[in-house]
C-alpha cells in the first residue's frame, strides 16, 4: 500500500509542473514575438523617421519662392499669392484657372468594351476648354474627332482596369491626354459626368 501511495505522488508533481511549463513557454513566445516585431519595425520605419528629422532641401522649380517677387511665389497658381496660402480660390490643384475655362458637353458614348465584349458602357463627358475669341468658333470637326477617339479608347478598355479607383483615374488621364493631342492643347480637362457598365 505504501508503494501505491509513493507511485501517486510523482504523478501529482508532474501535473503540477505542467502549468508552469505552459506559462514559461508563453512568456518565451511573447518575448520572441516582441523582439521580432521591434526588429521589423526598426527596419521598415527607421528610414521614414530619419527622413522626417532631416533638414528640408532648398525648393526649386515652379513651386519655389522667387527672389524677384519678394519670395512670395508667382502668379501661376503654385506659389503664395497676396491673398495668402497658395492661390486664388478659383485656381485648382493643377494650376488651371477654371473660372476662365468653358465647359463643352459631348454626346454620350455607348459601346461595348474590349474585354469582356458582352459588357456595355455608357459615358457622359464634358470638356473644359480654353475660351476662344469671338471671331473663332470651336471646330466641330475637332470635337467629333475627340468623340471618336474616346469611343475607340473605350472599345479597347478592359473591365478589370476600371474595377479600382486608380484604374478610373488612369482612364480619365488617358482621355485627357488624347483630347489634348487631338485639340492641339485647347482641351485642358475631361470631366466624366456618368459612367454606367452593364
Amino acid at each position: 500500500m505504501a508503494d501505491a501511495i509513493a507511485d501517486d505522488e510523482p504523478e501529482e508533481e508532474e501535473k503540477g509542473s505542467s502549468p508552469l511549463m505552459a506559462v514559461v513557454f508563453i512568456l518565451v513566445a511573447a518575448l520572441l514575438a516582441g523582439g521580432v516585431g521591434f526588429g521589423v519595425g526598426q527596419t521598415l520605419f527607421a528610414p521614414m523617421i530619419a527622413g522626417a528629422d532631416a533638414p528640408v532641401a532648398q525648393e526649386t522649380g515652379p513651386q519655389a519662392p522667387n527672389a524677384a517677387d519678394g519670395g512670395q511665389g508667382s502668379d501661376d497658381g503654385y506659389g503664395a499669392d497676396e491673398d495668402g496660402h497658395g492661390a486664388d480660390s478659383e485656381t485648382s490643384l493643377r494650376g488651371l484657372d477654371f473660372a476662365s475655362l468653358e465647359v463643352l458637353e459631348l454626346e454620350p458614348i455607348t459601346t461595348n468594351i474590349g474585354v469582356p465584349s458582352d459588357v456595355w458602357v455608357r459615358m457622359e463627358l464634358s470638356l473644359a476648354i480654353e475660351p476662344v475669341d469671338e471671331e473663332e468658333a470651336i471646330d466641330p470637326v475637332m470635337i467629333e474627332a475627340i468623340h471618336a477617339d474616346f469611343l475607340a479608347y473605350m472599345r479597347t478598355t478592359r473591365l478589370q482596369s476600371l474595377a479600382l479607383p486608380s484604374g478610373f483615374q488612369h482612364m480619365v488621364t488617358d482621355l485627357e491626354s488624347r483630347a489634348a493631342l487631338r485639340s492641339g492643347g485647347i482641351v485642358k480637362r475631361v470631366f466624366v459626368k456618368a459612367l454606367l457598365l452593364e
